[in-house]
Order: structure tokens, then sequence, then C-alpha cells
């Protein structure tokens, strides 16, 4: 793996939006694009399609979700050969979480044989896994681990292991992907819900939450994107 250039980073984040603008009809208007280790991240607002709207205000947001992900699902196919070359380094599993509300999406691309390869000193204490197993038990089951994988300015992704309830690999099973949405939504309203905790633990206001789920390998992501301004006590 090369050290990538901001012209990198660029160019990786302009492919993105040219691809979902050909599939969705509709590109974003502003389009991220971070890496570390075996991750790429890439951060999207504003780029909901007038029938997605449609589908949101008459509170479809399950049909929404089933449409947005399979038109995601061919355009990572699209990107990965190009993040590949470009990073030197392949991808083999992704993952997605969408805001409807806030017009806001985040792609996680990883390779499922990497590590992060720089260990990520803990700069919080206590507070953060208990306040995160604490809401998990309401909506899941407690983490048995919870790591954070990238820690920076703008954003902190904590990689949350041995989440799903038996019912809850049941339903996975089972490819109930209503049941799996309105949990998942249900979900992210319980940690959105408790933002104003996770702002105090990491004394930064926080922009927008989402939530990953990796159902094959019982894993889940909880991205947290921050504002500039730290939080004034």
């Amino acid at each position: 793996m090369k050290q990538l250039s901001q012209e990198d980073l660029q160019s990786l984040s302009s492919t993105f939006s040219k691809l979902l603008k050909r599939r969705l009809g509709k590109g974003p208007e502003n389009c991220n694009v971070m890496y570390r280790g075996s991750q790429l991240y890439v951060h999207m607002r504003n780029f909901m399609t007038p029938a997605e709207e449609v589908l949101v205000n008459t509170k479809k947001v399950n049909l929404a979700v089933l449409f947005r992900s399979s038109v995601i699902d061919t355009v990572v196919k699209e990107y990965i050969p190009e993040a590949s070359r470009v990073i030197d380094h392949t991808f083999d599993l992704f993952y997605q979480d969408w805001n409807y509300q806030s017009n806001t999406g985040m792609l996680l691309l990883e390779n499922g044989k990497g590590k992060n390869e720089k260990k990520i000193e803990d700069m919080f204490d206590d507070g953060l896994y208990k306040l995160i197993e604490e809401i998990g038990s309401y909506h899941h089951k407690s983490p048995s681990s919870i790591r954070i994988v990238k820690y920076t300015q703008n954003m902190c992704a904590i990689e949350t292991k041995e989440v799903l309830s038996q019912l809850g690999r049941l339903v996975y099973e089972k490819n109930n992907m209503d049941i799996l949405i309105r949990h998942e939504q249900e979900t992210k309203k319980g940690y959105l819900k408790n933002k104003k905790l996770f702002e105090r633990v990491f004394n930064r206001l926080i922009d927008d939450i989402f939530i990953m789920w990796d159902y094959e390998n019982d894993r889940c992501y909880l991205i947290f994107l921050f504002m500039k301004e730290n939080l004034i006590n």
C-alpha cells in the first residue's frame, strides 16, 4: 500500500461521484474520501433523487433503502477496481448506511483479511464503551468487544463484535429485509436519541451518525462525524 496524496483522494472522490451520477441519475453535492489501514470511507451529502424523496415523504423508507442499496451494489463493483489500482490494495467487503433526513450517506470498503497497521491509542475512559454497551443492550446484544479503528479530528469509527441476538441472526438467515431494515432504523434512532451523551464523551459536537452492519461476520461499525467546533462545557 502506498501513501496517498490529496490528489489521489480527490481522484477517488471524483470517480465515485461520476459512477453514482451515471447509475442513480444524480451525483452527490459533496463527496469526501478517507483512507486508513485496510479501510476506505466515502462520505456523501445531498444526492437524493426525486423518486427517493417521494418514497421517504410517503413513509416508504424501506423501499427507498432497497432501491438505493441495489444501485450502490452496482456502483461499488465498478468502483473497486479503480480504488484498488490507486491505493494498491484490494477490497472484498463493503457496507453502507443512509440518513435520508439529513440527505447524507457513508460507504465503508475494506479488505476482510487486512489489519489496521497502526494501533490507535485509547483517548477515552470507559465512558464511551459503557455508553455503547448500554445503548446496545436496548437494541441489540451487548457487544463482546469494542475497538476504535479510526479517530481523527473529523470522525471516529468504532467496530463492535458479536452484536446479533439469536432472533437477529435468524431474521438475517431468513433474509427478511423488511424486518432487518426496520431494526436498523430503530437502532439508529436509539443512538441519535443519545447524541448529547456521546458529545460529552468526545467533547465534540456530532454532525452525523452512521451504523453499518456486517451480518455475515456478526459485526457492526459505528461512525461518528464531528463538527469543527468542540463542545463548550
